[in-house]
């Protein structure tokens, strides 16, 4: 599932929307006009078992401004609105998936882009376990204003990006809280970070080898000095308490 990407997305939206001038409801609909610039968005799939997710697209508003109350202090801020919509991505030539994404958002309130969400996940699971169901997802952030990259976590990049990582997959067997077993993509980074400028199309090819397979094991109950287990392709055990597994581990793991 995309949950994980909607948590990075929706993490970047402050909560409560009042109206343009605080007393009206902001206007949320969008009209491109019609000397916007478009972004681009490839996406390939990399496997019958995989898909693009829609892609998650964040406009924001600085002429439909938003007052909420501090919670330090009690205060009044004013804030810029947010604008946060999912948009499908179409099936292209064989594997290559596409959208288009309007820069400029239009609309009585001026909406603007600030941040797109891309990337792929599991749909099917059962090809590596009958009782395995689709985890999280992974991808890319693209920051397009100053606002969406504040935190300083992002990769500049100038010009067209074009992205190719390799993931493997990472089953989770959870047995306490609840008991699951997904089936994740397990990345360098499962969330890319970038600050674009000077573009016009975004590539993402992800590559998925699922001859390394990582486990993660959880014990049936919890009991002190017994902890869970992560399991690497070739069958060695991760230290005790390591909580991700090692991707330039599995990354260079000779699988005979």
């Amino acid at each position: 599932m995309y949950n994980q990407s909607k948590i990075i997305l929706l993490s970047l939206v402050l909560f409560t929307v009042a109206g343009c001038n605080i007393s009206r409801t902001v206007n949320k609909t969008l009209y491109p006009p019609a000397n916007t610039k478009w972004v681009n968005i490839e996406v390939k799939n990399p496997s019958q078992y995989t898909k693009p997710f829609p892609i998650e697209v964040r406009y924001i508003s600085y002429g439909c401004m938003k007052k909420r109350i501090s919670g330090f202090d009690g205060s009044v801020i004013t804030e810029p609105s947010y604008n946060v919509i999912g948009i499908p991505m179409q099936q292209g030539s064989s594997d290559i998936w596409e959208a288009k994404v309007a820069m400029t958002g239009g609309g009585s309130c001026k909406w603007a882009l600030s941040a797109v969400t891309l990337g792929i996940e599991y749909i099917d699971a059962t090809h590596l376990g009958k009782d395995l169901v689709p985890g999280t997802a992974i991808g890319v952030t693209l920051a397009f204003d100053n606002d969406a990259s504040r935190n300083g976590q992002f990769t500049s990049s100038i010009g067209d990006l074009n992205i190719t990582r390799k993931y493997y997959p990472y089953i989770r067997e959870r047995k306490i809280a609840e008991k699951t077993k997904s089936l994740s993509l397990l990345g360098k980074e499962n969330f890319l970070s970038y600050r674009v400028s000077k573009f016009s199309s975004i590539y993402f090819y992800p590559e998925v080898d699922e001859m390394k397979i990582v486990r993660y094991i959880e014990p049936s109950k919890k009991t002190d000095g017994v902890y869970s287990k992560i399991i690497y392709p070739d069958g060695s055990v991760a230290p005790e308490k390591t909580l991700f597994p090692d991707f330039d581990k599995v990354d260079k793991m000779k699988i005979n």
